[in-house]
């Protein structure tokens, strides 16, 4: 059940941030979603805790002739800063994707400009997500993710979520009423919605994303496919011999085409020495497969142009 209950023609009280002894009523319009109906949402909260933490509030909270201020945030969004703000939900990097980005959103200079809760927002997402090539890892929420990294200028993280989206979706480009969306706000809001479906991106970031692909497939296939030399021909010899069963058709049955970094990664984590690499070139090869990762890596910038 929704967290409201009508108190008169004005518009829902919020049963949980409304406190009687709150100095200054924010009011949300909210459109209507599952049992909630369209109208205003009423919060009754402590002006000098707001006024303390925010660089809006103090600013609109300063001689303020009134005791309401109204708010067009996400309701959401709006709920998950107060929910911090009095200690229900801890924020960290291993709270719930959905409430760090709310915060992140709703703390943002853009919107309520808390500066100091921003700061550990965007630390604390940015941790979630994998920062370098190994080891590597595909979180959830990519696109609202790619989609905050680009409102917020977050670019630590941005090139391992286009990867994540290019090796585990299907993306397409976003549409709504047959016309492209293309102001980034209504994309934060509309990826939320459609998180568990196709991710849905816009045309900018179909474009990155079909670059990326182009360019991790020209420049892993022939890695791929091409045994690997070594000092020793008993050694290159162990390669020719099983590459194609151990590696080439591994790789095409699970797509690893397409994954160079997890594919280097299952590569390296083969026993060669169990097939009669030697100890030297065992070591060797590791060591190339792990800087052809970081390689990758670093080659994205110039593919997603």
């Amino acid at each position: 059940m929704p967290a409201f209950k009508p108190i008169d023609i004005r518009g829902y009280q919020h049963t949980k941030y409304w406190f009687d002894d709150g100095s200054v009523i924010v009011t949300i319009q909210t459109l209507s979603k599952g049992d909630l109906q369209e109208g205003t949402v009423l919060f009754k909260l402590h002006s000098s805790l707001l006024a303390r933490h925010s660089t809006y509030f103090s600013r609109v909270l300063d001689g303020l002739a009134t005791d309401r201020v109204e708010l067009d945030n996400h309701l959401e969004d709006f709920v998950s800063l107060l929910e911090h703000l009095y200690h229900d939900t801890p924020l960290s990097s291993k709270a719930p994707f959905t409430h760090v980005a709310s915060i992140l959103r709703v703390s943002s200079p853009s919107q309520l400009d808390f500066p100091r809760l921003y700061e550990l927002v965007r630390d604390y997402l940015v941790a979630m997500f994998p920062s370098g090539p190994v080891p590597f890892t595909h979180p959830d929420h990519l696109g609202e993710a790619l989609a905050l990294t680009t409102a917020y200028k977050i670019e630590s993280i941005r090139n391992g979520i286009y990867y994540s989206l290019v090796t585990t979706t299907d993306f397409e480009a976003e549409e709504v009423g047959g016309e492209e969306v293309a102001n980034r706000d209504n994309n934060l809001a509309h990826c939320r919605r459609l998180e568990d479906q196709t991710t849905v991106l816009s045309s900018a970031d179909v474009e990155r994303c079909g670059k990326l692909m182009a360019g991790i497939v020209d420049h892993f296939t022939p890695i791929l496919f091409t045994p690997p030399a070594t000092p020793h021909m008993t050694c290159t010899d162990v390669f020719a011999d099983k590459w194609m069963s151990l590696v080439i058709q591994s790789a095409i049955s699970d797509g690893g085409v397409y994954k160079p970094l997890e594919t280097l990664e299952c590569i390296k984590q083969l026993d060669w020495a169990a097939e009669g690499l030697c100890p030297a070139c065992v070591r060797e090869k590791r060591e190339e497969w792990t800087e052809e990762q970081v390689m990758v890596w670093q080659k994205m910038d110039r593919w997603l142009g």
